[in-house]
């Protein structure tokens, strides 16, 4: 039996939470600490992965017993019996047609249609409408789909529909805009029949229609966000310990220590080299474009950080692009917000590993400065995360200055392999082991940074409100697809939730490439398919 062991520390992120350590009873520990004024903060969780493979190959001549050759008869007698086993396999009948008809591709079970059985709960959605889909999402079971067929009726009157169409994955929907708009106010009841080779299946969607409001309208025209680099208000502090492993600390000096804070955790970690100032740039530029790419990929952006017609309406710029604002611009005629990337807590978010703060601003009705004391994403918390742990020790011993290591591009043979993607059974052997290291930094640090900085923008564009639809998107709610009933402002579902806190992190999914990714309802919402809040008499 083979057995393989991974173990990923605090070096990934998830949708609002990081990679953190500590111990429930269950190996892992993961905490959501909700700030007060409006100020949101998640902690971090530990996770092993562990692979168990167990096989055993025989070969031909263990397994079959050499046998006389076949007389003519049997031979003809053993076609024909074969031949009619496959006729008889061949009219198996196909699998009947299943499918889902919802809006926004919200699933089943979130879209009203199905009520909550533990506890029993029951909500209406209530939706934008003149900027909606009506999809019909097959199930992974379904059998062949012919033909489908969409009718509505709104409070009762016939209305006509645009014609079906292929979304960007394939399932088929009806794209309802201004033109086709439904009535305002009116009660939706929606049919779908499905039909194919196996049979037809009907699906149906009830909800309301709501013309949305400038006080709930989360985008009325592109949202604008800075990604602030240059932020220089704390310095850090190391204290080795004996073990290998690290305290840092980060002081507050509102004058800054000349030397950006993002910059400032990865010195400390080794993957930034401080004196080797063109190796340093070409990792740092490495590290921001896979966290680029990232970001932009789960806001369904172009690769330009510009909006797109299957995404949310976002312009999201990193400082010193092309195009982008000065963070000094803020608060002037153009209007926009930014978020500090780099830096830490305050001494009790230090205490309590905390990897960002942002304020919460109910359907992104104001601009957002996110990038003052105490707000922001620390990566100084993740480097505090990884540098307390024994395995942290291990795992950055040939590259952390305080363990006599040498940085990355501190050596003249990382020029093999630093500042890019590289396929490693194209380097030598004598620095595979090196770049293999560099390549995990590098991805998880990529990954982390891009879920927390997702998490907060998150909260600052007004996710996640209280309560059961139409008002609220379950935060705080104890529902049937929840796995953990999260604090004010998030929501706990199974897998990479963008705005989940901790407890519900899928790490193994984490490992084997998945991508954090917005919740169904949260991710409506922000594509203005959802009318949330109370609306004004």
């Amino acid at each position: 039996m083979r057995r393989i062991a991974v173990c990923l520390v605090a070096v990934g992120a998830t949708v609002g939470s990081v990679v953190a350590c500590g111990d429930d009873g269950q190996g892992s520990r993961a905490d959501s600490v909700q700030a007060t004024d409006g100020v949101e903060a998640e902690t971090e969780v530990e996770f092993e992965v562990e692979v168990e493979v167990e096989f055993e190959v025989e070969s031909e001549s263990e397994t079959e017993p050499e046998t006389e050759p076949e007389t003519e008869s049997e031979t003809e007698s053993d076609v024909a019996t074969e031949s009619e086993t496959e006729t008889e396999s061949e009219v198996t009948p196909p699998a009947p047609p299943a499918a889902v008809l919802t809006i926004a591709e919200i699933p089943l079970s979130m879209n009203g249609a199905v009520p909550s059985l533990d506890p029993p709960l029951t909500w209406r959605l209530r939706a934008n409408r003149a900027h909606l889909t009506l999809d019909v999402l097959p199930e992974p079971t379904s059998g062949p789909i012919d033909a489908i067929a969409i009718t509505c009726q709104a409070d009762g009157v016939d209305q006509p529909l645009p014609p079906l169409e292929a979304a960007p994955d394939g399932h088929q929907r009806i794209v309802i805009d201004p033109a086709s708009a439904f009535p305002d106010g009116a009660q939706l009841h929606c049919d779908a029949t499905i039909t194919g080779p196996g049979g037809e299946v009907t699906s149906r969607i009830d909800f309301d229609a709501a013309t949305l409001p400038p006080e709930l309208d989360p985008f009325p025209a592109t949202d604008e966000w800075l990604i602030v680099l240059s932020r220089d208000i704390f310095h850090v502090n190391l204290a080795e310990h004996l073990d290998g492993t690290a305290a840092l600390t980060s002081d507050y000096i509102p004058g800054g220590d000349g030397v950006p804070d993002f910059d400032e955790a990865f010195f400390a970690l080794g993957l930034f080299p401080a004196d080797h100032a063109a190796e340093h740039q070409a990792i740092r530029q490495h590290l921001l474009g896979k966290f680029r790419s990232l970001v932009y990929q789960i806001y369904g952006l172009d690769p330009d950080g510009a909006p797109t017609a299957e995404g949310v309406n976002l312009r999201i710029y990193l400082e010193g692009d092309a195009g982008a604002p000065l963070p000094s611009d803020y608060g002037g005629a153009r209007r926009f917000s930014k978020i500090a990337l780099g830096g830490d807590g305050d001494p009790e978010d230090q205490a309590s590993s905390v990897f960002g703060r942002a304020r919460v601003d109910w359907n992104n009705q104001d601009t957002e400065d996110d990038t003052v004391y105490g707000l922001g994403v620390f990566p100084s918390s993740l480097a505090r995360t990884v540098l307390g742990q024994p395995a942290g020790a291990i795992i950055l011993a040939d590259i952390r200055p305080g363990l006599g290591g040498q940085p990355f591009g501190s050596i003249a043979s990382d020029a093999a392999f630093i500042g890019r993607d590289v396929e490693l059974t194209t380097l030598p052997p004598a620095v595979q082991d090196r770049a293999r290291l560099y390549q995990i930094l590098i991805d998880f640090g990529a990954l982390g940074l891009a879920a927390i900085l997702t998490h907060e923008v998150g909260h600052s564009l007004g996710l996640v409100p209280v309560g059961l639809p139409p008002e609220g998107l379950f935060a705080g709610i104890d529902v049937d697809f929840v796995v953990a009933v999260a604090p004010d402002a998030h929501i706990d579902t199974e897998g990479l939730n963008v705005m989940q806190t901790g407890g519900s992190v899928n790490w193994l999914e984490v490992a084997t490439g998945d991508s954090p990714r917005f919740e169904p309802l949260s991710w409506a919402y922000l594509k203005r398919m959802l009318v949330v809040g109370t609306v004004a008499d």
